[in-house]
């Protein structure tokens, strides 16, 4: 729809225009002296003014049908307000519904705090059986432990690749270097994984971890002695994949390598003794790596984490069920606010609209007598124009000045204004009513919020732990003998 728009001396801006036409109908001796209407550059000039003035009326009313909206929304409104307004006030809901929250995350609340209970127990216990008195220490990512011990491997592997080159170059050397690296790095990994339960308070647990460094140490020196004499031999061989001269060649290092224990171990060459070295060192950080991969007392993470699960668990549980609580209350408190703060909302709303009328009746005042006082200028215009050429005397009608601002109506503005102001006065009148009421209500339930979310949650969460332990209870004394 198109915006229509106030006058602004369109009319005056035609006085040129209306001259030269005035000036050409005198030169056809037009209009007649007998003529007893205007002609129709006349008529087409009182049209526009005319159509400019209803223009303005148009605009006006708008303005007064919005304000007369207003009225009758705010008088509306106003019965619904004293009604609202009396419900929240005799509003006291609040209790059963937070009982009923309560009661609706009871079960959960309780399912996850006995999890978290049960956790704590093992957890503790463990820390008892096994004399453990510091926290669980774990790499947080298992995913970049073992990722620094197969970069180890890859390492060992292109070294080795390096010592093992034959006739074929490094590629003939690679694969046993792989088969190396892996024998090397992933039996001291193991080992040093079961090192841990030296810490386990079992003397069979004991007894397994002493007994994985023992074998460690003599098998970490044997298997690089193992590699390194079997490096020389390697390389003598014409023919790779000869089976049968790498079962030689391997048998000679074995024994080479066994002798190693008797003090009686020859390295044919410097690279033999380099290769030996470097094993013993990877392989004594992989054992470390294999023994920090989890916490020192085997089975203390798991627990760890269970606990840290379940206690996250519950955390994410208790707030949950507090959001709840806080929306609730919240919802009552926007209501009270927001019925305190729909009164200045009503009353500016009709106040703008008692301006934008009282602005719109004297722009109508003033825009329809500017458009008669232009009508009148180019009329004059146009009809002195014509007589200053023509030769004949003027119609009996150029004397006169027609009125055309008859049935412009400014009068509802008026009614709608004064609409208005008896609609704010009601919504005055009810505010200053219930303004102290619900002041002291909002004063109230903001104790009540604060009462509630402190004391009544905390004893709420204190009968959750109570029930959680009954529960945890109960489950221990039907769970079967032995179990």
């Amino acid at each position: 729809m198109r915006k229509l728009l106030n006058y602004d001396g369109h009319l005056a801006s035609q006085v040129g225009n209306f001259r030269t036409l005035a000036q050409r109908e005198a030169a056809e001796h037009r209009p007649a002296s007998t003529a007893t209407h205007p002609d129709a550059n006349e008529t087409g000039l009182r049209s526009d003014a005319e159509g400019f003035l209803s223009n303005e009326q148009t605009i006006f009313d708008g303005v007064v049908s919005e304000a007369n909206s207003a009225a009758n929304a705010a008088d509306s409104r106003l019965i619904e307000l004293r009604t609202d307004i009396q419900q929240v006030l005799a509003d006291d809901t609040i209790g059963p519904q937070i009982e009923a929250e309560f009661a609706s995350d009871r079960r959960r609340l309780v399912s996850v705090t006995a999890e978290r209970i049960k956790a704590e127990v093992e957890w503790r216990s463990f820390r008892a059986q096994h004399g453990i008195s510091t926290m669980p220490h774990y790499p947080d990512s298992l995913v970049l432990h073992w990722a620094l011990v197969a970069a180890m491997i890859l390492i060992e592997t292109g070294i080795n690749a390096a010592f093992y080159q034959n006739a074929n170059g490094l590629i003939g050397g690679f694969a046993v270097a792989a088969a190396v690296a892996f024998v090397n790095m992933g039996s001291a990994v193991l080992l040093g994984n079961l090192f841990r339960r030296k810490n386990l308070a079992s003397a069979d647990q004991k007894f397994i971890g002493w007994l994985s460094l023992a074998i460690f140490l003599p098998l970490a020196i044997f298997c690089n002695a193992l590699f390194a004499a079997f490096r020389s031999v390697y390389q003598t061989v014409e023919d790779p994949t000869n089976l049968t001269a790498l079962n030689l060649g391997f048998q000679e290092a074995w024994a080479e390598a066994g002798r190693i224990f008797i003090f009686d171990y020859h390295f044919t060459d410097l690279s033999s003794f380099i290769l030996f070295m470097f094993g013993i060192i990877l392989s004594g950080v992989a054992f470390w790596k294999g023994y920090t991969s989890d916490d020192p007392f085997p089975g203390y993470s798991r627990r760890d984490r269970a606990l840290k699960l379940a206690k996250n668990n519950e955390l994410v549980a208790q707030e949950l069920a507090k959001q709840k609580i806080k929306d609730l209350l919240t919802s009552h408190r926007n209501r009270v606010q927001g019925l305190a703060s729909q009164f200045a909302t009503h009353i500016s709303m009709l106040s703008n609209h008692l301006s934008a009328t009282e602005d719109a009746a004297s722009a109508l005042e003033a825009n329809t007598a500017a458009i008669q006082r232009d009508f009148h200028l180019v009329l004059d215009a146009y009809q002195q124009s014509n007589l200053a050429v023509r030769g004949t005397p003027p119609p009996p009608y150029f004397n006169k000045h027609p009125v055309i601002t008859g049935k412009v109506d400014a009068s509802s503005a008026g009614v709608a204004t004064a609409k208005m102001k008896h609609s704010m006065a009601g919504l005055e009148n009810l505010h200053e009513k219930y303004r102290l009421d619900l002041n002291a209500k909002l004063n109230a339930l903001q104790l009540q919020m604060s009462k509630i979310l402190s004391e009544t949650y905390a004893r709420f969460i204190s009968e959750i732990e109570e029930e959680a332990r009954d529960l945890v209870e109960r489950d221990i004394q039907t769970m079967p003998a032995g179990a």
